[in-house]
């Protein structure tokens, strides 16, 4: 009776855990893509900048 009290409870923290760890590498990931967009688009900010001061040096 008790053994299955604790195996159930085993249960319930592994499922838990499970979720908290899947819920951090979603945030992580999510963090990361934004990171990537960011970067994505000051580099193509830096090109059109780079661009407009080729063009304007003779």
């Amino acid at each position: 009776m008790v053994g299955r009290f604790f195996t159930g409870l085993g249960n319930v923290l592994v499922a838990i855990l499970k979720a908290i760890a899947w819920l951090t590498l979603n945030a992580l990931q999510l963090v990361l893509n934004v990171a990537k967009v960011f970067l994505l688009l000051l580099g193509l900010a830096g090109r059109v900048f780079l661009a407009f001061v080729r063009a304007g040096t003779p």
